[in-house]
Formats: C-alpha cells, structure tokens, sequence
C-alpha cells in the first residue's frame, strides 16, 4: 500500500514538471546548420563558452555578438542578465551604449554591468553572479588576458550551480588552454542595408574553432533584433572569409 501510494506522488510530481518547465537547457542560435556543429539545439547552458575577436579591431563585433545572445537569454529565462568586464576590455572602444543595446533588441532595464580593476576580480565576479540565488538569466565576462585549466574549471563548476549560460570574451591574442565547451572568433562583417542605405541588420563572420561532442565550421550570419534569433546569410564552412568591414555596435 505504501509503495503504491510513493508511485502514485511520483507520477504527480512528474505532471508537475512537465506542466511547469524550467528554463531551457540550451540557447537557441536560430540557425539549424549551426546547431548540427553542436551537441545540441543550441549553446548548452551550466558550461562556459569561450570567444574571441579575430583581431583587436573586431572586438566592437565580438561585443556585439556577445550581447544578441544575451539578448536571446532575456527572452528565454527569466531574471536578469549580468556583464562583468575588466576595465582595459572597454578602454579601446568605450561602455555600452543604451541606445546601441535597444536597437540590437537587449532589454537594458534587465542589464547589470560590473567593471573591475584586474581579471582577477572580474573573475571572482562571474563566479559569485553564477553562485548567487538570484539565478540570473544569463552571465557575460569580458577579461584582457586568457583563462587557464583551472580557472575556466572553477567557472564550469559554478555555472552549473544553476544550469546558468556563461559566455566569457577573452583577448584574441591568448593562447593557453581552458576546459570551455565550444570556443568561438568572431570577426566583424558588413551590415545589411535597408532600401534607404541604412544599417538593417548586424552581420558577423563567426568560426567554431572547438566544439566539445561537436565540430568546427564557419559561417557567416546576421542579428534579426525583432525575432531575437541569428539568421544564416550564407556557408562560408573550409573557404577563408571574405574582406571584412564593420560596425561599432557599442560604443
């Protein structure tokens, strides 16, 4: 009688779940023919994803890469988000700008941004913002150097404390290695204009150097800030990009 009756709560409990959802285990890029480079439908959220500029002139596009999928974040979970960057990250190029961060379809009013002194302490940040009950939506980072083993393992451990997605811009120029998930280089790439000669939409060349469970590819692809989601413009997978121009996206 009373394992009928444990059986009976545990059916209930699995109803429960399955009418209440939590949030989604991964962040949907919105472009099928990445997710098939990916181990699944998405970034996959509790792990750290790593990405780079190509070069220190693409670091505007980086950013702005970094934010859309935030923006994509805001829209599937609920809390907020929190960008921790260490000063010389915003030196070259300047902070966020409000007006940029709307137009590219981030809700600026669900936005925290902390500034450090040093990576160390940017460091520190990301891993107390993945720990804190809070559960933000998703955590950001921006540091000037690289990340070694052991620190990019202790950033692992913490985002899955909540299953939080984490995506840590590093400088495009470091080299050690980090247990991330995937690592990606974003280069900037000539916007889409509308039929008046203005900028439409953001466009990226993007390159997964490594994919844990996956594969490498490159494609090139632009920001829908309406939809919220990555649009594919066209395959550029084993042919070197295009020349590239681009954007500032925040300044």
């Amino acid at each position: 009688m009373k394992a009928a009756r444990i059986a009976a709560l545990r059916r209930g409990m699995a109803k429960l779940e399955r009418a209440h959802p939590g949030p989604p285990a991964h962040l949907s890029l919105g472009v099928p023919q990445m997710h098939a480079h990916l181990p699944g439908p998405g970034l996959a959220c509790g792990v750290l994803h790593e990405i780079a500029a190509t070069v220190h002139g693409d670091r505007p596009a980086a950013f702005g890469f970094l934010f859309a999928s935030t923006a994509v974040a805001l829209r599937l979970r609920p809390g907020f988000a929190v960008l921790v960057a260490q000063r010389r990250c915003l030196a070259d190029f300047g902070t966020p700008y409000g007006h940029g961060l709307v137009q590219l379809g981030l809700d600026a009013g669900r936005l925290l941004l902390v500034e450090t002194k040093s990576d160390k302490d940017a460091l520190w940040a990301l891993e107390e913002a993945l720990r804190s009950p809070a559960r933000p939506a998703m955590v950001v980072g921006a540091i000037a150097g690289g990340l070694d083993l052991t620190t990019s393992r202790r950033l692992n451990l913490a985002a899955a404390t909540h299953a939080t997605p984490l995506v840590l811009l590093r400088s495009s120029s470091a080299t050690s290695t980090s247990a991330a998930a995937t690592r990606w280089r974003i280069a900037s790439a000539p916007a889409a204009l509308d039929r008046f000669g203005a900028f439409a939409h953001p466009r990226w060349h993007v390159a997964l150097e490594r994919c844990r469970n996956g594969r490498t590819g490159q494609w090139l692809i632009e920001w829908d800030h309406v939809a919220h989601r990555f649009c594919l413009v066209e395959g550029v997978a084993d042919r070197a990009p295009a020349e590239r121009s681009g954007i500032r996206l925040a300044g």
